[in-house]
């Protein structure tokens, strides 16, 4: 018996995802969307509201992501390798939840009177903690999507129940930030510049990534009799796990989708840097404009996640997907340019939100649709390494290109830092003249290289080989 084929009988067959199972299994990246719209805060809160310099900032988080990429192919590992009565994934994301809110609240909740070179070591211990609590949580619920849905078009229909509501949880806790606790008042007419209400909007976090946590795991719970198990067999030395793990990384599929991974990671840091710049003193947008955009963009995770099967059905998965990023990579990028080129100016006008609104809608939705598409593709991998390793490996596979991926993005989160320096961009600012001219030369900077770093990433796409009839292959083979 080969080893394929022995790893298989750890698998039972198991039937299309139920409607049930779909909304529990997506509820769980609720948490990965309000993590993600509080933590894209950080630089701004430590710069502009506690007074960090920028290039402190800068580094500590550009450190903590640095570091944060060598434990992340660890977790995954060894949730691969875990064999509990509980399963493999459950203990693990069950111990990130635990230890969630500590870390959330501690984040935005900093002592106050320290000085720079403090709060530097408080921001990078803070965020330390924070993210190996995360990636305790968010490794292995990624990495339970192939095991709940083997079938080709199941895994993207699942992955967009997680993708849609991932971004519905984004959604609440933007409304939840600018709409709540960081609105606007008389005593700070530019809500998000109020550092009173950082904390409180953490223990909001905490309740919405609770909540979100618990309904996977109560939904998932018993379906972890059918999930794949590790044979009941002696534990491979470190030898044989390094050998596993290099035959698993050479996968030629994999090797793509890390490329692409990397080159796009470039573009995380810079985003989540500047977005709030750009919103405060490039378009001058109060929190409550902030707010009506993140409602006109409700629709988009429910468009995307709708559109992304059902075009990957009829086009085929990477066609499709590429198509899709092309496409909101053009359209997103459009009202910036035509900003700086002069043909957009509309401050003070309410279809400035108009404006911006359409555009962010449209390239919302190929954006999500685009990454369901990835993510499914993605997932398909973990079959073929199966097939000729005889492992099964979702974790590792989700996590290997997360050093060299975290290397990237640790390098690109100093780059809001090093534009914001060099334009001499003071902090504790307020919108306006001087600082719409200082932001615009970032603007000018950022925009040509945020746009060839997506399109670079995408062309990369062009090698992936591992299609449908593939796929049907490799399931048969493991008699899944």
């Amino acid at each position: 018996m080969s080893a394929s084929e022995d790893q298989a009988q750890t698998v039972r067959r198991i039937p299309h995802p139920s409607l049930g199972l779909k909304f529990s299994y997506g509820a769980g990246s609720i948490a990965n969307g309000a993590f993600g719209a509080i933590g894209g805060l950080a630089m701004f809160y430590y710069n502009q509201v506690v007074g960090v310099p920028a290039t402190l900032v800068g580094l500590a988080i550009s450190l903590v992501v640095f570091i944060d990429g060598f434990w992340d192919p660890l977790i995954g590992h060894g949730s691969d390798q875990l064999r509990t009565r509980f399963g493999r994934r459950h203990p693990v994301f069950m111990t990130g939840l635990f230890i969630l809110p500590l870390a959330i609240y501690l984040r935005w909740h900093p002592p106050s009177g320290w000085q720079a070179d403090a709060m530097f070591w408080y921001i990078l211990g803070t965020g330390l903690f924070l993210n190996l609590a995360w990636s305790l949580y968010e490794i292995p619920t990624g990495a339970l999507a192939a095991e709940l849905a083997p079938d080709y078009h199941d895994r993207t229909l699942l992955l967009g129940y997680r993708w849609a509501l991932g971004t519905m949880g984004a959604g609440i806790a933007t409304l939840l930030v600018y709409g709540v606790f960081l609105r606007a008042t008389p005593d700070h007419p530019v809500g998000q510049l109020n550092g009173a209400g950082y904390g409180p909007l953490s223990l909001s976090i905490i309740a919405l990534i609770m909540f979100s946590g618990l309904t996977l795991t109560l939904g998932t719970w018993s379906k972890i009799p059918v999930l794949f198990k590790r044979a009941e067999e002696e534990a491979p030395s470190l030898k044989d796990q390094f050998g596993l793990a290099f035959s698993t990384l050479k996968n030629r599929n994999f090797l793509v989708a890390m490329s692409a991974g990397l080159i796009a990671g470039l573009s995380s840091g810079v985003n989540n840097g500047l977005a709030l710049y750009f919103q405060t003193f490039l378009w001058e947008l109060k929190s409550s404009d902030i707010l009506v955009l993140t409602l006109l963009g409700v629709p988009i995770p429910i468009l995307g996640g709708f559109i992304a099967p059902l075009l990957s059905r009829r086009w085929g998965k990477k066609g499709t997907m590429m198509s899709l990023f092309v496409a909101s990579v053009a359209i997103g990028q459009a009202p910036m340019l035509l900003k700086l080129l002069g043909l957009l100016d509309l401050r003070g006008s309410p279809w400035l939100l108009v404006v911006l609104g359409s555009f962010s809608l449209v390239a919302g939705v190929c954006s999500i649709g685009g990454y369901i598409i990835v993510s499914s593709m993605i997932t398909d991998i973990v079959e073929d390494v199966q097939v000729k390793t005889g492992a099964r490996a979702e974790g590792l596979i989700a996590t290997a290109d997360s050093i060299p991926n975290k290397i990237v993005n640790a390098a690109s989160a100093l780059i809001p830092a090093l534009l914001l320096g060099y334009v001499a961009f003071p902090k504790q600012a307020r919108p306006g003249p001087e600082a719409l001219e200082m932001i615009t030369r970032v603007a000018w900077i950022y925009l040509p290289l945020i746009s060839l770093i997506y399109l670079a990433s995408i062309s990369v796409w062009s090698f992936y080989r591992l299609e449908k009839s593939d796929h049907d292959r490799n399931l048969e083979h493991l008699g899944l």
